[in-house]
């Protein structure tokens, strides 16, 4: 009997949920996995849950989560049908209080989860949202260089985008977008 998508993923959140490999699970007051179709051609990659995400444990349901969407849906995407969300760690980082970057140790131990995930959904496009995503995949040149372009990885297409919150002209972030919805409607 043939497992399904949702049920491999189902198995590895409840591996998450009680994962106390780093100390980020310190800090959780729920997993944050995933949101989004597991069908989806594209997966987005963000770096971290914030306060409102951990509390809800769904990613991208914050302010930055809303600007995310708006410029999704400005495109042309349906993004509860279109994309599959996620991170490179599952609980939120937190110093003094405040939201920071994960420690590499911290983005190591939860990549087990994250490439679970890929292999599962096999997205055609994967969004990398920040830098942190962005440098899991070794492209390592600065965000300004790189953001908008496709690189190619083991069969993917990889697009660094700036993150919702970076201060960065909306139109610059939508003009990404834009390129990812080309590449998007080829397949």
């Amino acid at each position: 009997m043939q497992v399904s998508k949702s049920e491999k993923l189902e198995k590895i959140l409840e591996t998450t949920k009680t994962c106390k490999a780093c100390n980020l699970h310190k800090n959780r007051c729920k997993c944050v996995f995933s949101k989004g179709c597991e069908n989806a051609k594209i997966m987005l990659i963000g770096e971290a849950p914030g306060k409102k995400e951990n509390e809800e444990g769904k990613p991208f349901i914050g302010k930055s989560g809303q600007q995310l969407y708006d410029l999704l849906s400005k495109v042309g995407f349906n993004p509860e049908q279109d994309i599959y969300f996620c991170n490179v760690v599952k609980c939120r980082p937190v110093k003094n209080n405040k939201d920071r970057k994960p420690y590499k140790k911290e983005i190591e131990t939860c990549a087990k989860f994250l490439n679970s995930q890929i292999e599962i959904v096999n997205p055609k496009i994967i969004i990398l949202c920040g830098n942190t995503a962005k440098n899991i995949f070794k492209i390592n040149e600065p965000m300004k260089t790189v953001h908008g372009k496709c690189f190619e990885n083991n069969g993917l297409k990889l697009v660094p985008i700036y993150h919702p919150r970076a201060s960065i002209l909306d139109n610059v972030k939508l003009s990404d977008f834009k390129k990812v919805y080309k590449m998007y409607r080829e397949f």
